[in-house]
């Protein structure tokens, strides 16, 4: 029995701030003298900064005690030019931050692409297109904003309360140690408002805005059948339904984080008293002067200018942290179907396959697809699948390609096990016509040279006209250069099944695999895509995958499957003539379904066309 398989999540992983933080780290050790060379700066900005007040008391006290005109205009020089030198030493450093984080952003976003591309077919299948769209671009602007709450807002407030402290004891050390006390308390107090309270309503919100994200791009990529069906209305009241769930969420983290803040502003008054009360309790003693309140009034207003934001910089770092959780999943995926350690490059030079004693089973069924399958395909053979819908065909060529990986037995080609070799070798040497070719959106030359990108514009031209595309593509206002929309949508049914017979041919591989290459024509454009599929296939081991025997009636071999066994085997007329066959009752029922070509002995009427799949 086959284990059963479970739905992918992009967020509910248990990860940690630990987690994040792990994740963020190694991208900036990437940079490794930026970082230190911003670090730097930003501790030394920081010191000049808090050494603004010592140096304001100072031109005061030179004030005070009438110290002469060249000392107080050197008290005066040393403030502004500690100012001055901080300004442009902040500035200097977020101008090599600014290039720092980008280049962090563009390998965030290269490495997660880059990741989703190497991941197998069974983690597409489970997974949203939307939400892997989402989690990728908001990985990206969720690592600036934990980046700069880190590095450009914690890091800075950290360095400012250590030097002002300590600056404070120098002066005052019973205010440094009641201060120092009270700046504990306020930031455990902030981070557990954040965390107990309004932090869970970020999390809330970020998980409503993957599913809403999710529910967007599924319904946009429906459109087509919602319209078919009449269904707008019931889009729009689930759409609806959605942004209340969104709204509700998103008032709620709001909410939370207004409250929060204003508790954070009282617990800012509430250091505002201790400084200016302890100066005044101090020069009421006489142990402080006008210079000493000056030199406490600006350490408080640095001071204020980083504490207030202690808590939105917890908050925000707590956002972008639940909200990369998804990307770190994202980018732990494994792939199901991965290469092994020694993997060898496939040299497929005849293109003969063989299936061993072939056991398999998806990940999300109980039930074997294939129990012990044996089969050969000779090279430069034409085979043919058919079979009911169920019966184990397309899942035939997707072993082939090796999208699954057999649980028993092995699949050769050439006498090598594709198990053994790279998949990029192996999928390099078969061309694929699906029965819905996706196109990208992009030139009709740069669809059919996918397979080839380095091919000539010649070799581009001699493809489509074997692949008779080649007149309709010259009626385009761009010809080769006209865009085929997205997914191809400019294109017809024929016409995106005739570009992508174009890009195998011009891909020119030993393997060929045509998944019901003319399910979906009219009998116009199927006789055109019958004439290309015979050029393709001609010279190449060819597996195709047949929704209407007029396809394969030229077929070296047809292999019809039921339930997982090939039960029956044979050229057409053979199979034609096996009384009570089921390709013999296929082919009664599809009777005149053979373009041009009127069957013997045909009793049912020519329109008929009963879809075998």
């Amino acid at each position: 029995m086959c284990s059963m398989g479970k739905e992918q999540s992009l967020r509910k992983r248990g990860y940690t701030f630990k987690d994040v933080f792990g994740f963020a780290v190694p991208y900036w050790l990437k940079q490794p003298r930026r970082f230190s060379i911003i670090l730097v700066m930003i501790a030394i900005a920081a010191f000049l900064e808090t050494s603004l007040p010592t140096a304001l008391s100072g031109f005061f006290e030179s004030i005070r005690v009438n110290e002469g005109r060249d000392s107080i205009l050197w008290r005066l020089s040393i403030f502004l030019a500690t100012y001055f030198a901080y300004t442009l030493l902040n500035n200097w450093m977020y101008r090599i931050y600014n290039v720092f984080e980008n280049i962090t952003f563009n390998r965030v976003l290269n490495d997660a692409f880059a990741h989703v591309e190497k991941l197998s077919e069974q983690f597409f299948v489970n997974t949203f297109t939307g939400s892997i769209i989402t989690t990728i671009k908001r990985g990206r602007d969720r690592i600036e904003t934990f980046e700069d709450q880190i590095i450009l807002q914690m890091l800075p407030t950290t360095l400012i309360v250590v030097y002002s402290i300590i600056l404070l004891a120098l002066r005052f050390p019973m205010l440094a140690a009641v201060m120092s006390a009270y700046l504990i308390a306020l930031v455990l107090a902030s981070a557990t408002l954040v965390f107990r309270y309004a932090g869970p309503a970020q999390e809330a919100y970020a998980n409503a805005q993957d599913r809403f994200g999710a529910h967007l791009a599924d319904s946009i990529a429906g459109i087509v059948t919602t319209k078919s069906y009449a269904q707008e209305m019931r889009e729009i009241a689930g759409f609806q339904k959605m942004t209340a769930h969104l709204y509700e969420k998103n008032l709620e983290a709001y909410l939370r984080g207004n409250w929060t803040s204003l508790a954070q502003k009282i617990l800012l008054g509430g250091m505002l008293t201790i400084l200016l009360g302890g100066g005044t309790w101090y020069f009421l003693k006489g142990s402080a002067t006008v210079d000493d309140i000056a030199y406490l009034v600006l350490a408080y207003t640095i001071l204020q200018s980083y504490i207030r934001t202690v808590g939105d910089n917890i908050k925000n770092l707590l956002t972008a942290s639940y909200d990369l959780h998804a990307i770190i999943a994202l980018m732990a995926e494994t792939p199901s179907v991965a290469d092994a350690a020694n993997a060898i490059e496939l040299d497929v030079t005849e293109g003969s396959i063989i299936f061993d004693d072939v056991s398999f089973c998806y990940p999300s069924k109980v039930v074997p697809v294939f129990e012990h399958l044996s089969i050969s395909i000779r090279a430069g053979e034409r085979v043919a699948l058919v079979g009911h819908s169920g019966s184990g065909k397309t899942t035939f060529v997707r072993l082939i390609q090796r999208l699954y990986d057999v649980q028993d037995g092995s699949i050769t080609i050439d006498g090598q096990n594709i198990m053994n070799a790279t998949q990029s070798s192996l999928r390099g040497s078969i061309a694929l016509v699906p029965q819905d070719p996706i196109l990208f959106h992009r030139s009709v030359r740069d669809n059919i040279a996918y397979g080839r990108p380095d091919a000539s514009e010649n070799e581009v031209i001699q493809a489509a006209k074997q692949a008779n595309i080649h007149d309709f593509i010259m009626t385009l206002t761009h010809k080769y250069e006209t865009l085929v929309g997205e997914r191809g949508i400019k294109l017809s049914g024929g016409e995106r099944q005739r570009v992508a017979i174009a890009r195998a041919i011009l891909s020119n591989r030993k393997i060929l695999i045509l998944d019901e290459a003319t399910s979906s024509l009219d009998s116009v454009s199927e006789r055109a895509v019958q004439d290309a599929i015979h050029t393709v296939t001609h010279g190449r081991t060819a597996v195709m995958i047949a929704h209407r025997l007029s396809t394969i009636r030229d077929a070296d071999r047809i292999l019809v499957f039921d339930d997982g066994r090939i039960v029956e085997e044979g050229t057409h007329e053979e199979l034609v003539d096996k009384p009570g066959g089921i390709y013999a009752g296929f082919y009664e029922v599809q009777c005149g379904g053979f373009i041009g070509v009127e069957p013997e002995d045909c009793t049912a009427p020519d329109v008929v066309n009963v879809l075998v799949d």
